[in-house]
């Protein structure tokens, strides 16, 4: 008799595509509890996260013989995953619940999601929100938040006080993340690359 659990991700994968349901059941137990868990912690509610995972492993089963696993099949559940909490909050759009519940969420995480767009992959979006600022509080926020200099550094920099630099900053500050949060798919997207992007158990 086959031991699943001791299979590995491409012989789960192989077993799964020709239509094994012990492989498909196997699958699920190995990666159900930390996909839910990631889901959960994104959408705050029991009932829709248990509702997305079930889709995913639902698409995952119509779409077993088409199944194309580029790295890994962790990778590929990202994917599917990814494409619907995309969905689930697009409708963000068209209740207004659901919008206060994302907002508050993006709010709570958004000194991560900041930190998200300083990376090289993501550093357009940054650039696109700094483009709201004065010359002089973009030039604040690049040494305070980029490069890591402290007020009286920054301030010995631009010849103006530790205060002003604090001032420019907290007003710099509040115009990305306001750009940030105005931007729906943007800090969707952003979120869920910080909440699902690990799915390895």
């Amino acid at each position: 008799m086959t031991d699943y659990t001791a299979l590995t991700g491409p012989e789960l994968t192989a077993l799964l595509k020709a239509g094994d349901e012990a492989a498909f059941t196997a699958v699920y137990r190995r990666y159900s509890v930390k996909l839910y868990s990631n889901v959960l912690k994104m959408v705050r509610d029991e009932t829709t996260a248990e509702e997305i995972v079930q889709e995913v492993f639902t698409l995952i089963w119509q779409k077993r013989e088409t199944i194309m696993i580029e790295t890994s099949f962790s990778a590929y559940l990202y994917r599917i995953t990814q494409n619907q909490v995309y969905d689930f909050f697009r409708k963000v759009k068209r209740d207004k619940k659901l919008y206060e519940q994302f907002t508050a969420l993006a709010t709570e995480h958004y000194a991560d999601m900041e930190e998200a767009m300083q990376q090289t992959e993501n550093r357009e979006l940054l650039e696109k929100a700094l483009s709201g600022l004065t010359p002089q509080q973009k030039k604040v926020y690049e040494l305070c938040r980029l490069d890591g200099y402290s007020y009286k550094e920054a301030a010995t920099q631009l010849s103006i006080s530790p205060h002003t630099v604090k001032e420019y900053l907290v007003k710099a500050n509040k115009i990305v993340k306001d750009h940030l949060l105005s931007k729906l798919d943007t800090s969707i997207g952003l979120f869920i690359l910080l909440v699902i992007k690990d799915l390895n158990p």
